[in-house]
């Protein structure tokens, strides 16, 4: 397993399911990390240097309105459900990123 991996899950900003790779500079998708934060892969992007974690950006998954929404703890352990890298943690890397998410208060 690599240390970044794609980012493709639902919305963790609201309840809509359906599975979409995050897009966040034209062509480039953002990858994820065990620690839950998110980085855009194309090495020109300010991102790529600073990755955010997952709490602290905002999302749109095209039915906000085209309004970029927080995630809320609820959706956000719905998304990582789904990315396979979180099924290969650890139990004490699993507590630690349970812990971050329910304590984030960014």
């Amino acid at each position: 397993m690599s240390e970044w991996e794609d980012f493709r899950t639902k919305c963790p900003s609201c309840d809509n399911n359906k599975i979409i790779s995050w897009e966040h500079c034209k062509g480039y998708c953002q990858k994820i990390n065990k620690n839950a934060e998110i980085k855009c892969y194309n090495p020109n992007c300010p991102n790529y240097l600073h990755p955010k974690f997952i709490m602290g950006k905002t999302f749109d998954c095209g039915q906000h309105g085209g309004k970029y929404l927080a995630p809320n703890e609820t959706d956000v352990w719905g998304a990582l459900g789904m990315i396979s890298l979180i099924a290969n943690l650890s139990k004490e890397d699993r507590t630690k990123l349970f812990m971050r998410i329910n304590g984030y208060n960014e």
